[in-house]
């Protein structure tokens, strides 16, 4: 822990950081979590240098040098997948009197948060019991109900975006109402949902039974009736 604290320093040192003759060492420990959880590889800069990363316990410490008073801006760099601080992080130094030995090992407590970037959002549909019903998502199907009308589903999107879902029933006619949507707003945490669709059947209709429509008789043409004595005469080229 001493190399670490001393190679801090010196780097903190080699950015600007001048010592003077009332100039001590203060240990600053960073705890950097994501939701909660301790996460381990964020980058911390001073000046535009590195100077300490985070264990697997999401903790960092650092040497910075100064009086009571003096403040440092460190710069928190969070891994991939999460966000980081939009601002530096301002330290103010100052002297702590602790009886406790390992609080005094940590000195100056300093607890960043990295959130990640996307949420998972986990979503239930119920549909009565009406089961083999095809789930949408964008455009393409994604899932369908079991035998017991139900659908599990789970999400990676982004914090204060809209989710869009569509039960499609054009392989059930009768049901009512037709292709029903529900939208989901991603809330900035994880979250689960649930979307109970009530369906009703509708009756089905007897088909019509085609009529035949009866034409009447076709007449033939009226025979002419000859008359005895009549002439016939015939051309010839």
């Amino acid at each position: 822990m001493k190399i670490q604290y001393t190679l801090a320093l010196a780097m903190i040192l080699a950015a600007g950081c001048k010592e003077g003759p009332d100039t001590k060492r203060y240990r600053v420990t960073f705890e950097v979590r994501a939701d909660r959880m301790p996460l381990a590889g964020v980058r911390l800069s001073v000046g535009g240098r590195p100077v300490a990363q985070t264990d697997a316990q999401g903790e960092a410490q650092l040497a910075l040098p100064g009086t009571d008073g003096t403040q440092h801006m460190v710069t928190v760099t969070c891994p991939s997948g999460t966000r980081s601080p939009v601002n530096p992080v301002q330290v103010t130094l100052r002297t702590l009197v602790l009886a406790d030995q390992a609080a005094a090992r940590r000195g100056i407590v300093q607890t960043v948060d990295c959130p990640p970037i996307e949420r998972t959002l986990g979503v239930v549909v119920r549909t009565e019991g009406q089961s083999n019903i095809p789930i949408f998502w964008q455009g393409r199907e994604i899932a369908r109900t079991d035998l017991g009308g139900v659908a599990h589903l789970s999400f990676r999107v982004l914090p204060q975006t809209q989710l869009q879902l569509e039960l499609h029933t054009s392989e059930n006619p009768l049901l009512r109402p037709e292709n029903p949507r529900q939208n989901f707003l991603i809330a900035e945490t994880d979250d689960i949902q649930t979307w109970d669709q009530t369906f009703a059947v509708e009756r089905a209709r007897p088909a019509r039974r085609a009529s035949v429509r009866r034409s009447a008789p076709t007449r033939g043409p009226t025979p002419i009736r000859i008359q005895s004595g009549s002439s016939f005469r015939s051309f010839r080229h």
